[in-house]
């Protein structure tokens, strides 16, 4: 998934993944959060500036600069600083002036899928799904979370023993490589 598709399958992903209520904004006065809420709103784009306590974030509507404090969660795979560049998904609310706070920044995520190809422990390799090229590598450990699986039983949430080589795989994490992506939650399993 790449460039201008890819921003559109990483919108689609946050306001898919996320609960329909992010559109919703927050108020809070004090500009201090000590919990996120499914109605604060959901900014995704890239990284354009970085500085000790803000980080701006453009996207194709909007460039939006976002308030870091004690309280904001940064995700990323690798623990370090957000960088410019980084694709991001920023879960904001906004103070008694207006100004956006970030509450959690998630670095790097993006939805990948595909056919899976082998599995060797906790790495699935895939066949992206056209019109995307080449294999990937998804790493799938005790936290990522499982969601739907086409089988018999439309109600069952999937398992790691549900990925079997020639069934198709749809999951979100973090991109911590070229054609590597840690994941975070497994959205579907299918018979391909």
């Amino acid at each position: 998934m790449r460039d201008a598709s890819f921003r559109s399958i990483l919108a689609f992903v946050f306001f898919a993944y996320f609960p329909q209520t992010i559109l919703a904004q927050s108020h809070d006065p004090s500009g201090v959060r000590t919990s996120l809420r499914d109605t604060d709103p959901v900014d995704v784009g890239t990284v354009i500036s970085r500085g000790p306590g803000s980080v701006t974030v453009k996207n194709d509507l909007f460039t939006r600069a976002f308030r870091i404090t004690a309280q904001t969660q940064v995700e990323r795979v690798d623990h370090s600083q957000i960088q410019v560049g980084d694709l991001v998904a920023v879960r904001c609310h906004f103070d008694g002036e207006g100004d956006s706070i970030a509450d959690s920044i998630e670095a790097n995520v993006d939805r990948w899928e595909g056919v899976v190809m082998k599995i060797l422990g906790d790495t699935v390799y895939i066949k992206f799904d056209p019109p995307a090229k080449g294999t990937a590598e998804v790493i799938i450990d005790g936290g990522t979370k499982f969601n739907y699986c086409a089988s018999d039983d439309l109600k069952r949430d999937c398992t790691f023993g549900d990925l079997k080589i020639g069934r198709h795989l749809e999951a979100v994490g973090f991109v911590v490589g070229k054609s590597e992506l840690h994941a975070t939650s497994v959205l579907s399993i299918q018979r391909h």
